[in-house]
């Protein structure tokens, strides 16, 4: 099974009815690709990116996607766990 995570899902400067999916606690300012799948290598998950793919939302903007492969976290819990990573590398 593979879980798309667009940044809009873990950004701080979106509403829920943008995008967010964790709540604006957990969420990142602004995050971008680079951390996303920084995050997604500290934690040893194999992942795919789509640079050229827009948010449905936002689809004038071209974000870019992460595909994640197989991972036993659920959608959530993983975007959380990307969340706090890149929170926590910005803090050094």
């Amino acid at each position: 099974m593979e879980t798309i995570i667009w940044p809009v899902y873990i950004d701080a400067e979106h509403t829920r009815s943008e995008g967010r999916k964790i709540s604006l606690d957990e969420a990142v300012s602004e995050p971008k690709i680079r951390e996303i799948t920084q995050a997604l290598k500290k934690l040893r998950i194999s992942y795919n990116v789509d640079h050229s793919k827009a948010y449905p939302g936002s689809w004038w903007e071209r974000s870019g996607r992460v595909v994640v492969s197989q991972d036993k976290r659920t959608k959530l819990e993983l975007l959380r766990v990307i969340a706090r990573n890149i929170n926590k590398s910005r803090e050094n």
